[in-house]
């Protein structure tokens, strides 16, 4: 049997707002945390930081993606690059990696991430 677990935790002084393929949007404030599990094979989510108490403009939109054929991909998102003001910390399966610039990363590959595990995600404000 496959399973996530996924816990996502906003550290930042920005909203941040999760849009999944399989379940409701759910909107984090600063120091919040969501969790949730799924055993569904393909999952996308957009990963959205924005100010005040609507949704646009986006300050940053970033992505999580992952599942048993899929693996692990994580992605903080883009900013202009005198504006790195977010830092992500990703962990899938005690595999860790600490995004401070543009660029997404392949944290596991699908045959690391077979049986599924656990998936966190850390947003700090730097």
């Amino acid at each position: 049997m496959w399973n996530v677990n996924v816990t996502i935790t906003n550290n930042t002084d920005w909203v941040l707002g999760i849009v999944n393929n399989y379940m409701p949007f759910v909107q984090l404030n600063t120091t919040d945390s969501h969790s949730w599990n799924t055993d569904m094979t393909n999952n996308a989510n957009a990963i959205r930081f924005w100010i005040g108490e609507y949704q646009a403009p986006f300050l940053m939109e970033g992505n999580l993606s992952f599942g048993p054929e899929a693996g692990v991909y994580v992605d903080r998102g883009w900013l202009a690059e005198d504006n790195q003001i977010i830092e992500m910390v990703a962990t899938a399966n005690d595999k860790s990696w600490t995004q401070t610039s543009n660029g997404g990363e392949t944290l596991l590959a699908w045959n690391e991430f077979e049986q599924g595990g656990d998936i966190t995600l850390t947003f700090n404000k730097k």
